[in-house]
């Protein structure tokens, strides 16, 4: 009688549990989502955390009041991550927990997993940046936070540092985290964790992501600023040594300005020139052709470790429009965590299937609010 209760209903009510104790970067991040349904493309305005400044009471706090005025950001939601799965006859003659364990749960722990890896992909918008010494140090870590201090990040709860495994090992040789402390929520986070210290929970993730510079650079490559103009968020850099292309994601700064700026599109390199967009706008009015720009090298094992506030990254999910026709499909949402469940039926194949997705979007809120921390390779 095991398929009398295995619905989508059924089946989504396990699943969306599953997920939220399977998520580890994401379950560090600020999450929203759309109750409404939605299709692949669509934009949803979610509401960003409030931003208010204090001042010293000078008598009167006349003109000084400061408006609660919610911000919203457009997040587009460009990704279905489905996991498709052929159920056979065997399978419905399961009951529900045998179910769960044999088809749920390796579902969702692979859309658990590529949800993870969305997020890790996102230290490609922030500029900032630490590097480590040969051997991971606590002066590293100390370097790094007080950049995130001085960039304003919150005290408190919510600060986190995401590790890659090359970068746990070197810290784990370090006196300062032998004795770790079980912080995370859920079972992974548990799993992974490194930790308190510094002000930050650490966690170990097989997701961080590296990123490679164009291969034809040996080193740091260097090339002129051709702008003069403060606030632009674009400029023609010349005397690039190296044909090549210049990645989203790559960091470098300019002579005589403090600011690290980031990539933010392709650039292709041609006639030793290349058109370059960025983030943040620029800070320095820079004399044409005189000041000198700096590409960050990274290689393949340059891990983008990530310290960041929950509030540096988003990711939304959102209910996808049931299924008309025969198919039979459930929805579940809980947490800011959406999970689609659908039945069907392969006619051409004489098959019946069963597909667990999610439909989301991801997006960097707050590129201040996050440092990439370079490992010693």
């Amino acid at each position: 009688m095991g398929n009398t209760f295995i619905t989508p209903q059924a089946v989504a009510k396990l699943a969306l549990p599953t997920l939220l104790n399977n998520l580890m970067m994401a379950g560090l991040v600020y999450r929203d989502y759309a109750k409404e349904f939605r299709k692949v493309g669509n934009t949803v305005r979610i509401r960003k955390p409030a931003v208010l400044t204090a001042i010293e009471f000078a008598g009167d706090l006349t003109g000084e009041y400061q408006n609660i005025t919610e911000s919203y950001t457009d997040v587009l939601l460009d990704k279905i991550i489905v996991v498709p799965v052929e159920i056979l006859a065997t399978d419905l003659t399961l009951d529900i927990l045998s179910f769960n364990t044999q088809i749920v749960e390796p579902a969702v722990q692979a859309i658990a997993q590529e949800l993870d890896v969305r997020l890790c992909k996102l230290y490609k918008d922030v500029p900032y940046y630490s590097d480590t010494t040969d051997a991971t140090a606590v002066s590293d870590l100390l370097d790094a936070r007080r950049t995130m201090v001085l960039n304003k990040m919150p005290f408190g709860a919510q600060r986190y540092g995401v590790m890659s495994p090359l970068t746990t090992a070197a810290l784990l040789a370090l006196p300062a985290f032998h004795e770790i402390d079980k912080v995370g929520e859920t079972k992974p986070l548990k799993e992974a964790s490194l930790g308190h210290k510094f002000g930050y929970d650490f966690f170990e993730n097989q997701n961080i992501q590296n990123h490679v510079t164009h291969a034809s650079i040996a080193a740091d490559e260097f090339g002129t600023a051709a702008i003069s103009l403060a606030g632009v968020t674009s400029m023609l850099v010349s005397n690039l040594g190296a044909a090549g292309t210049i990645y989203d994601g790559t960091i470098f700064t300019i002579a005589g300005d403090d600011q690290k700026y980031v990539v933010t599109a392709d650039a292709a390199i041609g006639g030793a020139t290349a058109t370059i967009s960025f983030y943040p706008d620029l800070k320095v009015a820079t004399p044409i052709g005189t000041e000198v720009v700096t590409f960050k090298k990274t290689v393949a094992t340059s891990m983008e470790n990530l310290m960041f506030h929950k509030n540096a990254f988003a990711m939304v999910t959102a209910p996808i429009a049931p299924p008309i026709g025969g198919a039979k499909g459930a929805t579940m949402n809980y947490k800011g965590l959406t999970i689609n469940v659908v039945y069907d039926y392969v006619g051409s194949q004489f098959k019946n299937v069963i597909t667990f997705s999610v439909l989301c979007g991801f997006k960097t809120l707050t590129p201040e609010l996050a440092l990439r921390l370079y490992d010693a390779a």
